[in-house]
C-alpha cells in the first residue's frame, strides 16, 4: 500500500503554514494515507485533518536523538512520498519521491516557498477547516451559535517579548473597537495565549468587563483555538502561531510586525493586513518600560487603530450585509 510521510515543523506557526501543502497532497492523492511527524504542540491541528492516518508528536532531544526514535516508530516502510520541511534525517528514508526543505529566502513568503518544495510555482496558503462537531463543542466558550454577538479575537502574546505590542494598547484597542461607534460595536472579546504567557495576556482580560471578555489564556489546544477563531469576526495579534491559525481559518486577520520577517511570515491573502513598525525591523515594544507616550512607539496606537478600521470597513463592504444584522 502506498503511504506518504509528511514532516512538519516543531513550531506552531511554521507547522500551520505547511497545512496548505498537506491539503493539496490529500486532494491530489486521496487514496494515499499520510503520516505526519511534527512537534508536540501542533499535533491537534494535524489530527483533525481527514486523510491523515497517523500523527507522531516529537519532543526535541539533545544531539537530535529524537529522529532515530521516530524512524523506529515509523517502522520499515518504503514510502511513496516523503515531504520533509525540517530537512531531517527522515528525509533519507527510502521513498519513490523525496521533497526536502533546503532553506528559504527572506523575500519569499512561506505560502509560496512551501509549495516550491513539492515542485509548484503557485502559493498554497495555510488551511484549517473545523468540523461541525468541533464547531458545536466550541459553544461551551462562545455560547449558542444562534443570535451570537460579533467577536473580536486578540492575541497579545508572542514567543519573544520584543514582538509584543504593549498590553495597554490591546486594552485601548478592544474598548474603542467594541465601544459605541466602533467597527465591532457591542462585540465580545476573546483573548488567547499559551500557558506561561499570562503576564502579557491577563492584564487585557482583567481590564475588560467580565460579561464581555472570554478568557482562553492557556485553556485551549491549537485546534480548539482554530475552531473558536473560525467563528470570530476580526483577529488582531502579534507575529505568532495564532496569527497564522487565524489566516488558516479565513477570517479578517491583522498581524503586528517588528523584528520578524513580514515578507516571509506576514499574514497571507486578501483578507489580511500586515502592520509593520517604523523603522522596519524595530521591536514593537515601547521604547522604555515607563513610557506612556504611545505615539512614540515604533507601531503607534493611532496608526494601528486607523488602519484596522479602514481595513475592516473595506472587508465588510466587499462581503456585503452581515446576516446577523
Amino acid at each position: 500500500m502506498k503511504r506518504t510521510l509528511f514532516v512538519a515543523s516543531n513550531r506552531l506557526g511554521d507547522a500551520v503554514l505547511t497545512t496548505g501543502v498537506l491539503h493539496y497532497l490529500l486532494e491530489q492523492e486521496p487514496e494515499i494515507p499520510i503520516t505526519v511527524v511534527c512537534g508536540d504542540i501542533p499535533t491537534s491541528i494535524f489530527e483533525a485533518i481527514p486523510g491523515v492516518a497517523r500523527v507522531i508528536g516529537v519532543k526535541k532531544r539533545r544531539f537530535s536523538l529524537h529522529w532515530p526514535e521516530v524512524a523506529l516508530a515509523l517502522g520499515p516502510v518504503y514510502w511513496h512520498r516523503i515531504v520533509d520541511f525540517r530537512g531531517s534525517l527522515l528525509g533519507f528514508l527510502p521513498a519513490r519521491h523525496h521533497h526536502i526543505w533546503k532553506g528559504g529566502r527572506d523575500d519569499l513568503h512561506k505560502a509560496l516557498a512551501n509549495a516550491n518544495v513539492i515542485g509548484l510555482d503557485f502559493p498554497l496558503p495555510p488551511r484549517i477547516v473545523p468540523t461541525n462537531a468541533q464547531l458545536e463543542t466550541s459553544t461551551k466558550w462562545l455560547g449558542p451559535r444562534q443570535g451570537r454577538r460579533k467577536i473580536l479575537a486578540l492575541a497579545p502574546t508572542a514567543n519573544f517579548y520584543q514582538k509584543q505590542w504593549h498590553y495597554e494598547n490591546y486594552i485601548k484597542l478592544a474598548k474603542l473597537i467594541t465601544g459605541v461607534g466602533g467597527i465591532l460595536e457591542g462585540a465580545r472579546v476573546v483573548v488567547f495565549g499559551a500557558p506561561g504567557e499570562e503576564a502579557q495576556a491577563m492584564p487585557v482580560v482583567n481590564a475588560l468587563p467580565e460579561q464581555q471578555v472570554i478568557n482562553l489564556v492557556g485553556k485551549t489546544t491549537p485546534m480548539e483555538a482554530a475552531t473558536i477563531l473560525s467563528q470570530c469576526d476580526l483577529f488582531v495579534g502579534n507575529d505568532s502561531g495564532l496569527m497564522h491559525i487565524a489566516v488558516a481559518v479565513n477570517i479578517p486577520t491583522v498581524g503586528l510586525f517588528g523584528i520578524g520577517k513580514p515578507d516571509v511570515y506576514g499574514p497571507w491573502g486578501d483578507c489580511t493586513l500586515c502592520l509593520k513598525s517604523e523603522p522596519a525591523g524595530t521591536p514593537v515594544t515601547r521604547p522604555t518600560s515607563n513610557s506612556e507616550e504611545t505615539d512614540e512607539e515604533p507601531l503607534p496606537f493611532d496608526r494601528v487603530l486607523h488602519e484596522i478600521e479602514n481595513f475592516y470597513r473595506s472587508i465588510s463592504k466587499a462581503a456585503g450585509p452581515d446576516p446577523r444584522s
